[in-house]
């Protein structure tokens, strides 16, 4: 059981609800890195004493940092810190992975593990919606963020829009940037499907997880302004160390 500290004094004297102050000084413990994920709180009974309030503040309190996931209850043993997953929201973007990680100021490796002119896969010509006769540019990356792996990443591209691209230098740059600067490509738009997989022993080996880890398949299609699909995307994703966050507008 982790000690809290009452650095933070609960204040009769200011219009904010008491439960609400309790709230706040539990929820900065937990970001601040005081409280570590899975580690027991108090109980209901020597919260009130260490912060001087009802037993009514307390269960308030509680209740709106477990609405917020910032704690859950196991019945009959108490109160514990959840374990908060990092939000990632390249998925309902068109920034790209690094693009919005770099943007976050984080440290974003890239590996690159294939990059060839090939002939695509049935899924690939239909979803880029090419000839029988085009080829190409298949990209495997994998994504280390923090010295962390993250994300096994499988890419291609019409060949002739991007002719060369699969000689470009892409090592810890970000695709989206490159083919900007050096195509005048940028997506106006993208759909994307979201799956939950188990991993393969080769998506174990990758991501360096145990087999079992819970993982998100995400399936893209990118488009240009005139309509033209340029993209086509499939990334395995590590749902156990980040959730993604959507915004619709």
């Amino acid at each position: 059981m982790q000690e809290l500290k009452s650095e933070t004094i609960i204040s009769r004297d200011v219009d904010v609800p008491l439960w609400k102050q309790l709230k706040s000084i539990l929820q900065g413990q937990i970001q601040g890195g005081q409280l570590q994920a899975d580690s027991k709180i108090h109980s209901e009974h020597e919260l009130c004493r260490i912060y001087g309030v009802s037993r009514t503040v307390v269960r308030e309190a509680l209740n709106e940092l477990v609405h917020d996931r910032f704690v859950y209850r196991i019945k009959g043993k108490g109160t514990f810190i959840s374990g908060r997953k990092e939000e990632q929201d390249f998925a309902g973007s068109n920034i790209g992975f690094s693009g919005e990680m770099i943007g976050k100021g984080r440290e974003v490796e890239t590996k690159i593990l294939k990059q060839t002119l090939a002939k695509p896969s049935a899924r690939e010509k239909r979803m880029l919606r090419l000839d029988p006769h085009q080829s190409v540019v298949k990209i495997r990356r994998l994504m280390i963020i923090d010295d962390q792996v993250r994300m096994l990443v499988d890419m291609s591209f019409p060949a002739d829009l991007v002719s060369g691209f699969e000689n470009v230098n892409l090592k810890n740059r970000s695709i989206y940037d490159v083919l900007k600067r050096s195509y005048g490509l940028t997506p106006s738009s993208s759909e994307r499907w979201i799956e939950a997989i188990l991993p393969t022993a080769q998506h174990a080996a990758f991501l360096n997880i145990p087999m079992g880890t819970p993982l998100l398949g995400i399936e893209s299609c990118a488009y240009l302004s005139d309509g033209r699909a340029f993209e086509y995307y499939y990334g395995i994703h590590r749902s156990d160390i980040s959730r993604l966050h959507f915004t619709f507008r």
